[in-house]
């Protein structure tokens, strides 16, 4: 899906296939949404959940109201889940969604969501080496 988002021919046709992506987050119900901590700043309600595995590395579990920022979720899970300490700290987030073609067109409140995340597995990172 990645490739297809970074090769759409235009915005409309990002967004549809961002939108398709964020079918592939599971829904959480209200119990496991009271576990994962809410994101400030964004336009809709997200919440995200970090799950350090026994091999070093982290697992990453998100959701949002919004269909976009499902998709955007989505996405930066494909990215991030499986990465160690020292990979995640190496990662950008804008970067990430210039490459696709997608940060030029995002508000800065859904912007700010994500940024937001960045900064919770910048912070993780950070603390575990």
């Amino acid at each position: 899906m990645r490739t297809q988002i970074k090769n759409a021919p235009s915005w409309e046709e990002r967004y549809r296939l961002l939108i398709q992506s964020g079918k592939n987050l599971p829904r959480h119900d209200e119990q496991q949404l009271a576990q994962m901590q809410p994101i400030s700043g964004c336009e809709a309600n997200v919440w995200f959940k970090i799950e350090p595995q026994n091999d070093r590395t982290f697992h990453f579990h998100a959701f949002s109201e919004a269909r976009i920022i499902n998709g955007l979720l989505w996405l930066l899970l494909q990215e991030i889940n499986g990465k160690t300490a020292e990979q995640l700290q190496q990662f950008d987030l804008t970067a990430y969604f210039s490459d696709l073609g997608i940060a030029q067109r995002l508000s800065s409140t859904r912007l700010n969501g994500l940024k937001q995340i960045e900064r919770l597995v910048q912070n993780l990172a950070t603390c575990t080496n």
